[in-house]
């Protein structure tokens, strides 16, 4: 009941400046009439992409570590969390045009489904919109996504736009129409408008009663039981910090942020998740950017939500019966370390209630490339190494 209560405050809150869904019928037959499905051997394989967040040119080195991955993990559908181009490097709509072609058209020559969700900084001062690079995105065959549900914040003479909220229904088998999995696509925003929090969007009160509604749907389309599902988006909720460990500043390994510092649990495995940065979700005292993830927990449905944005971040930490999932950004044209790379999730018909996960190491999937690739990712590294000890150390002087 609690529970409840504080998901209705927050939207209450919200509600104050938020404009209607600009259509009152969301639209989610595309995502559907791709009909993926289970395989034969009951299996279903998702290759999660992070903030490649490059500019016109997409990166040799991207391009080659992707298809490297696609090839090695031979998955089933690729998803793209955000931060797919970044708009900041992309003053004009031509150029913010390029770089998604860039990045699509490799997609279409690879030839697997993609699905998308919007990063903060897609539409990151460029006039190139989000609804614009939805038609774009639709002009693909591989891709399988949809604007779904579009909503836009409004505060004063500022607006903000959420677009691209969607999910994408996985089937029991190529020759059935019973939905056994979905995957919920969602666009987390991109920054506060209210100056009081500032920091980064959220999830909208529309995606969240969509989200509800359509989960109930499901639920009743599948005899009462929800339907178990895993969400993707980009920002990760603000409910991270109700699940990490709250520690002293000299910890070893503490992360700052707003003036406390933090670990991962104890009982997560420090060999195989890390934090290299602090986790950045909506600011922790804006209440509304709780709503989502409060909604997930109350209907029972999600299993993890897996999420980008932290590029030097990968971790599973659980939170109330689900898994927060940080997975490392590919980008070589924004910050980074030598753990850049990708998520691979495998689903199971045998067992929907988890999964298998792992990552993969893009210098790992480089060390066969060419002499060029491995010339230019050494170097790649050792500005990256340069930039995190300088990092480091101004935290250590201003901690």
């Amino acid at each position: 009941m609690k529970k409840t209560i504080a998901l209705f405050m927050s939207l209450i809150l919200t509600f104050a400046f938020i404009l209607p869904c600009f259509a009152a019928d969301i639209d989610v037959s595309r995502p559907e009439n791709a009909h993926l499905a289970f395989g034969e051997d009951g299996k279903f394989t998702i290759l999660q992409v992070a903030d490649i967040q490059d500019d016109a040119l997409l990166s040799n080195l991207a391009v080659s570590a992707i298809k490297n991955a696609v090839e090695k993990s031979k998955p089933d559908l690729i998803v793209l969390t955000g931060d797919n181009i970044a708009g900041y490097s992309c003053g004009t709509k031509g150029l913010a045009k390029t770089a998604l072609k860039s990045v699509m058209d490799m997609f279409e020559e690879i030839g697997v489904p993609v699905a998308a969700v919007f990063g903060n900084h897609d539409d990151d001062n460029t006039p190139y919109t989000k609804l614009e690079q939805i038609e774009q995105y639709e002009s693909y065959k591989c891709y399988i996504g949809c604007a779904g549900v579009v909503c836009e914040a409004k505060l004063g003479d500022k607006s903000t736009m959420n677009a691209g909220t969607y999910n994408v229904p996985i089937f029991d088998s190529e020759d059935s129409d019973k939905i056994t999995y979905n995957l919920w696509c969602i666009d987390s925003g991109n920054y506060n408008l209210d100056d009081t929090y500032g920091g980064y969007g959220y999830v909208m009160p529309e995606q969240v009663n969509w989200y509800i509604e359509k989960s109930n749907e499901l639920k009743e389309a599948n005899g009462g039981e929800p339907v178990p599902s895993m969400a993707f988006q980009h920002i990760v909720p603000p409910q991270i910090y109700r699940a990490l460990k709250e520690v002293d500043k000299n910890t070893d390994g503490a992360v700052p942020h707003e003036g406390k510092y933090w670990v991962l649990p104890d009982d997560v495995d420090k060999e195989t998740n890390w934090m290299g940065e602090a986790p950045c979700p909506p600011h922790t005292a804006f209440e509304p950017g709780y709503a989502e993830l409060d909604a997930m927990v109350e209907q029972g449905d999600v299993k993890a939500v897996f999420f980008g944005h932290d590029h030097i971040n990968s971790y599973i930490v659980p939170y109330e019966g689900i898994d927060l999932v940080s997975s490392p950004g590919i980008t070589f044209h924004s910050y980074n370390d030598q753990n850049r790379g990708f998520r691979v999730i495998t689903l199971d018909k045998s067992n929907l209630d988890s999964y298998e996960t792992y990552t993969m190491n893009a210098a790992e999937l480089l060390e066969n490339g060419s002499v060029f690739d491995r010339i230019a990712l050494a170097f790649k590294n050792i500005i990256d190494a340069i930039v995190n000890f300088f990092k480091d150390l101004w935290f250590s002087i201003t901690g």
